[in-house]
């Protein structure tokens, strides 16, 4: 319990938090969601960058949207949330 607290804190002061579920407008996208759904709730991302492994395969998108304080970052793996992160400004 004591480890969950530290990487929690550490990640606030990073600057970066990582969440299983965002908020958007009243309506939250969780980890498992489809890209469709996301695309429902949050509308059209500001950047999609394609992820590639170390062999330039494919592996994902990751999906940026701009707030005025934060930046919320979506990563898709198989057309499903994987990872949301929130970057606060």
């Amino acid at each position: 319990m004591n480890r969950i607290i530290l990487s929690l804190a550490l990640c606030l002061l990073a600057g970066t938090a990582m969440a299983s579920s965002v908020e958007f407008g009243g309506r939250l996208v969780s980890s498992g969601d489809t890209a469709g759904k996301v695309n429902q709730v949050a509308g059209k991302p500001d950047r999609v960058v394609q992820l590639e492994n170390r062999f330039g395969a494919n592996t994902g998108e990751r999906w940026e949207y701009y707030k005025s304080s934060k930046t919320i970052l979506i990563t898709f793996e198989d057309g499903k949330v994987t990872d949301i992160r929130e970057m606060f400004n």
